[in-house]
């Protein structure tokens, strides 16, 4: 294990930093496209690309299923079985690439105009983009494999650095493009560029570290196919359910409400979703050490690792949704257009389930790890469909308030009920004690980040950008002080060691 430390430190960081530049993008250019487009038309791109996101579902899990067995067979030195997933999976997903293809121009054709476009120039605008972005979908489907898999051999090291290279490239660009005056369809021909530039640098890359792997019809395998998904299914549906919860809610505001309404509310929800993602790119490089863990230690290691763990994050999560919800209006009145305003009540109504939620995306990790995935689908159904049957209760008496309280409500229940009840299970731990070990280090820090937060909004009330980053800073300073008591004494040894030796 001790060899794999160095790397595991390495793409820990490098998701933690691509993350931290996709909320910094994020920060920077939101508010330029709301303030060239608008928030109809801004709201129109969030329509098309949500409408996107729903054909990743036909990926069918496969993702997971490459990363699962290319990392199992690298670590048996079995080059042949790894160019059998690589070709195996390209032949597959030239087929579904190509059905994404055609199923978004058919949807562009016959439905984009379902949805609550008034003006029909911006409608059309809009349908033309979303057919753009069909042939992105095609061709990340095609060279998805061999150009997107340097996670699965323990490199997201290389993986998030060419993620962030894409970010900030494509980022100047389409800004530049909005500059001289260019639309929507031309910010999607410039994602199916990049996108295609990035994949192809992933497989040369590749090709580099392994030369022993060949792109060839030769290596596909039925067997491996069969394998593959086998695999897939669980994982399938639990894509499948965070799709519909984490991309729903301008895709419904732009069929019941309105594209404005979509523009106006992705902003705020756009910011809690990057701290989920921010979360989970920690996460995910804990899945193969729990998996490790699992097998020296025993399930001993995996809780106490796992208890650890969730504490931490419980105190972190709690102090950046306390902060979301006492800062919300003053950062978005900075941050975007006066007609965006309504994003505050979005944040901050979001903010109250991510305190729950954002913690047990690390039990999430661990059953992954000891291969009890299967109840992570048990929960997202639930979150999935009370999600969508309170938006469509909520969304046209109460508009964007409405969409947000459908999101966090689910969360707020179920990540206080079924999804701890199901990891004390699991790991044979008493439901009320798991409870306390998330709830206690949460409400310490919203107590302690609370109280500061109102107290220096007081002193210095955050009036422009400089007033609510010096807030922001004292109240995270005093946060983490306050949070050094919960950390336990070997992982203190290991932060004074770590930064003693920068």
């Amino acid at each position: 294990m001790s060899g794999k430390e160095p790397q595991f430190s390495r793409n820990v960081s490098a998701s933690g930093l691509a993350y931290l530049a996709r909320i910094i993008i994020s920060f920077l250019f939101v508010p330029y496209i709301t303030w060239v487009l608008g928030d109809a038309r801004y709201g129109v791109w969030i329509i098309v690309f949500q409408t996107i996101n729903y054909f990743n579902l036909l990926d069918l899990g496969l993702t997971s299923a490459i990363t699962r067995y290319v990392s199992k067979f690298l670590a048996e030195k079995n080059h042949a079985a790894i160019s059998r997933v690589l070709n195996t999976s390209t032949l597959l997903y030239f087929v579904i690439g190509s059905a994404v293809a055609g199923a978004i121009y058919l949807f562009a054709t016959l439905f984009f105009g379902y949805f609550r476009i008034g003006d029909p120039a911006m409608l059309e605008e809009g349908r033309r983009a979303l057919m753009v972005l069909g042939v992105f979908m095609a061709f990340n489907f095609y060279l998805l494999p061999f150009g997107n898999s340097l996670g699965a051999f323990h490199r997201f090291d290389l993986a998030r650095g060419l993620a962030i290279a894409e970010e900030v490239l494509r980022t100047l660009v389409m800004v530049w493009l909005l500059r001289e005056g260019y639309g929507l369809v031309a910010l999607a021909t410039t994602l199916v560029a990049f996108t295609v530039v990035r994949h192809l640098v992933g497989a040369v890359w590749l090709r580099k570290l392994y030369p022993e792997l060949k792109l060839s019809i030769k290596r596909v395998d039925k067997d491996t196919a069969k394998l593959l998904f086998r695999y897939s299914r669980v994982s399938f549906g639990i894509v499948a359910g965070w799709m519909i919860i984490f991309n729903t809610d301008s895709f419904l505001l732009g069929l019941i409400s309105s594209s404005a309404a979509a523009g106006v509310y992705h902003p705020g929800a756009q910011l809690l979703l990057y701290l989920r993602n921010a979360v989970n790119a920690v996460a995910r490089p804990l899945t193969p050490m729990i998996s490790h863990l699992e097998t020296t230690m025993g399930p001993e290691g995996v809780r106490s690792l796992y208890l650890k763990s969730v504490r931490y994050a419980s105190y972190l999560s709690f102090v950046l949704c306390t902060g979301v919800i006492l800062f919300a209006r003053d950062f978005v009145s900075l941050w975007l257009p006066p007609e965006f305003a309504a994003a505050a009540e979005v944040m901050r109504i979001l903010a109250v389930g991510s305190a729950v939620f954002l913690p047990q995306i690390i039990g999430n990790s661990v059953l992954f790890g000891i291969g009890k995935h299967r109840y992570i689908l048990y929960v997202v159904i639930c979150e999935a469909v009370a999600k969508i049957a309170l938006a469509l209760i909520l969304i046209k008496p109460y508009g964007l308030v409405g969409m947000a309280i459908a999101g966090a409500a689910p969360q707020l229940v179920l990540y206080l009920t079924l999804y701890p009840w199901l990891m004390a299970r699991v790991l044979s731990l008493a439901y009320s004690g798991l409870l306390r070990r998330c709830l206690g280090p949460g409400l310490l820090a919203a107590i302690a980040s609370g109280t500061v937060a109102l107290g220096i909004r007081f002193l210095l009330p955050p009036v422009s950008w400089w007033t609510l980053v010096v807030d922001v800073t004292v109240v995270l300073i005093v946060s983490l002080i306050v949070g050094w008591r919960l950390v336990e004494p070997d992982d203190r040894e290991w932060v004074r060691s770590r930064l003693g030796s920068t």
